[in-house]
């Protein structure tokens, strides 16, 4: 027990360090925080205290109790990293300076707290204004101790050098210094080493390729943010070298990662913003340096920091969120942010509605849909109506042939039981007009009969045409999706029977309509039937809810608590994984081996998988793949289609070139598919074969396939088979 206490902390130490590093850049890799860690140390004074701020603010973090996550997340550790070197550069370490080092990190913590709550109410990000306002307190306070001494060797750069020369680690720190190289590249290079206090060219080089392997995106917008304020230096007859000194290009270096990748999700309309605000970004870090040096003080990094914040809350006042996204969820990954956005916009763009069901069962026929010919009009056009027909498209049993020979009973729906198509309170009932003769109308009592549902959250629901003296529920009674409510009949303005059926945002009867599509329903076109998602059905369609199978309700419904086991059919290897909920009650399945997360949802009628974290050689991340849409119905000829995020599932060379591109044009794509493949009895399934695969094409093109196999039986998922080209891999599923 105490071995596996002492081993999380140790992680959790580790983790507060390494972020710590890499969140400078907006990131949370830990091979680029080492890489940074390791340019720190170019000169060791400005790494090692660069390291022990870092050590010590989240150290008092931690004993004091602030929050494990944000300490854990570099929160508070990336400033305290620049106060750290900030300080070791500028001034000579001696005893006064130790003391003076643990009091301005108590003062960073001190005001890093300040500014989290203050700028947290309007959810924005304190950035490196703490750090400012604490260097600005110590330089300032610096100047009249007599103790604490300025750094010859920032000053005298030139006897230091000469010093220096004949140390082989500063020699091939400094080797690359005259590549003969354009200016504008060196400044680039110099820039970013600046930001560590180092004036190595090898600095900024290991630093720029380090940034690249992370994030190609925000490589770019690093480049773009330094090329327009370097054009604009120039253009404005500024000195461009001053870009190097004092964290000044850094501001325009982090401004475009932040607005241009992290703090919005990557298109088009982010990088046309940062385009925008570098030449705003330097009028405003000119001026306010003019300003500072009358205390003769330097702005540092604070001019990105308010202009990003300034930009950011103008954000939330809900202004251009037409083209401008703020991510969800923040994942310090450009590429995997845009991914997963623009998966999501696919798959989840209606997640946000309620999952409505048809209010019928069995097969049904759209007679008149939204902005119908007839009475869908205006303000009631998005409404729906339903009827039985036949073989021939009739909805009334023959032989009636005249008019004056028929009667309601002849109608396939008449008396047809219909449904709630949502949990609700029903709110109004009307049962009190007439059936119709066929062929004539009520236009005194237009809806006749009707039951109106509240869904809450202002959605209501109204059905009408229901039998008189049908409905089976009250008014403030709680029901459930499928609860019968009524039949179809034939009054109001009907002149056959059949469902009118619409939603709206107000109670009353007969309000305007609202366009809303159902979570899930089965269209049959001729022969074949296809699965519609989220979608509001057609005219002249046939129409049915997804008939449910016990066997595949059963063996999906995987709960919170669960242990499965997977045993490999040919090493007998066991692979152990649970079921949990998070903070934000996301379901997923948990492979503590592979510390890797397939977050799920089970809705009734579909599982679907929402992401993953973790692993991708894991067989947990495999199980993601084939089982990422499964319908909870069995139906032998339909193909449920789906697309996989592209950080997911695609060939490396390919996705790293279309990471470049990615907030423009999206050129390879993943996609899912599965199908029933068998069962041993169509009707009642004791057995059932489900087949998947997943593709990345590229230009239509496959260029990486993964195909599965799912064998359910006995209420469970009874073996997994993986299909990679020639090797098949099976598993042996158990639930404990």
């Amino acid at each position: 027990m105490k071995t596996g206490l002492k081993k999380l902390n140790t992680h959790y130490g580790l983790n507060s360090i390494l972020n710590s590093y890499s969140l400078i850049f907006f990131s949370n890799h830990k091979l680029f925080a080492l890489l940074i860690l390791s340019v720190s140390f170019f000169t060791p004074s400005i790494g090692i205290f660069g390291l022990l701020s870092i050590i010590l603010i989240n150290s008092i973090a931690h004993k004091v109790g602030f929050n494990r996550e944000d300490i854990k997340s570099g929160l508070f550790g990336f400033n305290a990293l620049f106060l750290g070197m900030a300080l070791a550069h500028d001034y000579s370490i001696n005893p006064s300076f130790l003391i003076l080092f643990l009091f301005s990190n108590l003062t960073l913590l001190l005001i890093t707290v300040w500014f989290k709550g203050l700028l947290g109410n309007y959810q924005l990000p304190f950035l490196s204004i703490p750090l400012v306002v604490t260097y600005w307190i110590v330089q300032l306070a610096a100047s009249n101790l007599s103790k604490i001494q300025l750094n010859e060797s920032g000053v005298y750069v030139y006897n230091e050098l000469a010093i220096n020369q004949q140390s082989l680690m500063f020699q091939f720190i400094h080797s690359l210094d005259n590549m003969l190289v354009p200016d504008l590249v060196i400044t680039f290079f110099k820039t970013l080493s600046g930001i560590f206090f180092q004036s190595s060219l090898m600095a900024g080089i290991i630093i720029a390729v380090g940034l690249l392997f992370v994030s190609r995106i925000s490589f770019t917008l690093a480049v773009i943010g330094f090329m327009l304020a370097y054009f604009f230096y120039y253009l404005f007859g500024a000195n461009v070298n001053d870009l190097n000194y004092n964290l000044f290009g850094a501001n325009f270096i982090f401004l475009a990662i932040a607005i241009g990748c992290f703090f919005l999700i990557p298109n088009k309309y982010s990088y046309l913003a940062v385009i925008i605000i570098i030449p705003i970004l330097l009028l405003f870090t000119v001026s306010l340096n003019r300003i500072l040096a009358l205390f003769w003080l330097q702005s540092y990094s604070l001019s990105f920091s308010i202009i990003t914040t300034a930009f950011l809350f103008v954000l939330n006042q809900r202004f251009f969120l037409k083209f401008l996204h703020i991510p969800a969820i923040q994942y310090f990954s450009a590429e995997k942010t845009i991914y997963k956005y623009l998966n999501s916009l696919q798959r989840f763009k209606n997640e946000h509605l309620y999952k409505l069901s048809l209010p019928f069962a069995g097969e049904w026929f759209v007679s008149q849909a939204y902005d119908g010919n007839i009475t869908h009009l205006g303000d009631w056009s998005k409404a729906l109506d339903f009827v039985i027909v036949d073989s021939k498209n009739k909805t009334y049993r023959e032989p009636a042939s005249r008019l004056d020979n028929f009667i309601k009973e002849n109608f396939y729906c008449y008396n047809k039981e219909i449904y709630a198509p949502l949990d609700g309170y029903v709110y109004d009932i009307i049962n009190n007009v007439e059936e119709n003769d066929v062929g004539e109308v009520n236009t005194e009592n237009n809806w006749g009969n009707t039951v109106i549902i509240n869904h809450l959250n202002g959605l209501f629901s109204q059905t009408s045409h229901i039998k008189k003296d049908s409905i089976g529920v009250y008014i403030g009674q709680y029901i459930y999706r499928g609860t019968y409510i009524g039949t179809c009949g034939n009054s109001g303005r009907s002149p056959e029977p059949h469902i009118h059926f619409q939603l709206q945002t107000i109670p009353t009867l007969g309000a305007k309509t609202l366009a809303y599509p159902f979570g899930y329903f089965i269209e049959r076109i001729g022969t074949e039937k296809y699965l519609r998602i989220s979608e509001v059905p057609s005219e002249n369609s046939f129409i049915s809810n997804v008939q449910l199978n016990q066997l595949l309700l059963v063996a999906y419904s995987f709960y919170p608590g669960q242990r499965i086991q997977l045993i490999n059919n040919k090493n007998k290897e066991e692979i152990n994984w649970e079921v949990l909920t998070d903070a934000y009650n996301r379901k997923y399945i948990y492979c503590k081996e592979t510390e890797s997360n397939a977050y799920f949802v089970c809705d009734g009628v579909m599982l679907y998988f929402t992401d993953f974290e973790g692993d991708k050689n894991s067989l947990l991340f495999k199980f993601y793949l084939g089982l990422y849409r499964q319908l909870m119905g069995y139906y032998e000829n339909i193909i449920i289609e789906d697309k996989i995020p592209l950080i997911h599932f695609n060939n490396k060379l390919f996705l790293t070139l279309q990471d470049f591109l990615a907030p423009f044009y999206l050129f390879t794509r993943a996609e899912y598919n599965s199908t029933f493949i068998h069962t041993d009895n169509i009707y009642a399934p004791q057995y059932i074969q489900i087949k998947s695969n997943v593709t990345a094409k590229l230009m239509g093109s496959v260029i990486k396939q993964l195909d599965f196999e799912i064998h359910l039986k006995d209420s469970s998922i009874d073996k997994f088979f993986i299909h990679d080209k020639s090797d098949t891999e099976e598993f042996i599923f158990k639930i404990k």
